[in-house]
């Protein structure tokens, strides 16, 4: 079976139920399902959620029965059972939400970068070059994607035959970040009056750079608060939870807490809550990053 064949099948399970959610009108979730730059219609990515929704937890029951059975762990069927009825509803949810999560960091990302890509634009625009040129820079597409991807929008709308201001206003009309259409609402402004681009960019980066800076003072100041919450409860925490633990066995005779024995409560907190709060602690780390 080649892979156009199977694409084609992709597709087609992923339209089962294409037919139900037809009738799901949403106009809010379809405008961030443009805004997330996912390219499906409503009633495409709905069916195909939906058909995850049923095939997922449907595969899950069938192989984990099996499991259960040849394991003689019958008694567990119904735990299996309720985990994937809610795993179904999870799903669903998740196709919910997932747009304005990705709109979400699309945002924050546009919000971050916008200085950077501020400042590309900027030396373009010293160099003489035509206001459409501040759009195809390569220093944009590579330090900033989610800008990128928004500027890739006004050349589309060029290419369609769209002026500049017109492509702007196009843009402005469809993104999420409202720092971004602050911006090109400026420019646009500028390119109108007949202003001095350069001069009109040079100022532009001038206030980005200023922005950029404070931002990088204010990231390090959360990142020596996050780094001293840090040592305090993975390095001191750990410390103080294994001496206690150590004296509780002492003055109990080498019994633990709640019946669990000195050693095993000493491997559980190596092995497993020490690990378990550091990667609490990385994920945590990279939202905020």
């Amino acid at each position: 079976m080649t892979s156009k064949e199977n694409q084609s099948l992709e597709e087609k399970l992923y339209r089962l139920f294409i037919p139900i959610t037809e009738s799901i009108q949403s106009k809010e979730l379809k405008e961030k399902l443009m805004q997330a730059d996912i390219s499906e219609e409503l009633s495409v990515y709905l069916s195909k959620y939906l058909f995850y929704a049923i095939f997922i937890p449907l595969l899950f029951i069938v192989l984990g029965t099996f499991a259960l059975i040849a394991l003689d762990y019958t008694q567990y069927l119904k735990v299996l059972f309720v985990v994937s009825f809610i795993s179904m509803f999870g799903i669903i949810i998740y196709s919910l939400i997932f747009p304005y999560l990705k709109v979400s960091s699309k945002v924050g990302e546009i919000k971050n970068n916008l200085s950077l890509a501020i400042l590309s634009m900027s030396s373009v625009a010293e160099s003489g070059a035509p206001p459409e040129a501040m759009f195809h820079t390569s220093a944009v597409k590579s330090e900033t994607p989610y800008i990128s991807r928004e500027f890739d929008k006004i050349n589309r709308y060029l290419d369609l035959g769209l002026s500049l201001p017109e492509a702007m206003d196009q843009l402005c009309e469809k993104t999420p970040s409202l720092e971004l259409k602050k911006f090109i609402i400026e420019l646009k402004s500028n390119i109108e009056a007949g202003g001095s681009l350069p001069e009109f960019m040079k100022k532009k980066a001038e206030h980005a750079q200023f922005t950029y800076k404070l931002m990088l003072d204010t990231m390090n100041k959360k990142a020596e608060t996050f780094g001293d919450i840090y040592s305090a409860i993975v390095i001191a925490g750990p410390l103080f939870l294994f001496s206690s633990v150590m004296l509780l066995g002492m003055i109990g005779g080498g019994v633990g807490i709640a019946g669990i024995s000195i050693e095993m409560l000493l491997i559980i907190g190596v092995f497993g809550l020490v690990p378990l709060v550091n990667i609490f602690f990385l994920v945590i780390l990279q939202l905020a990053s």
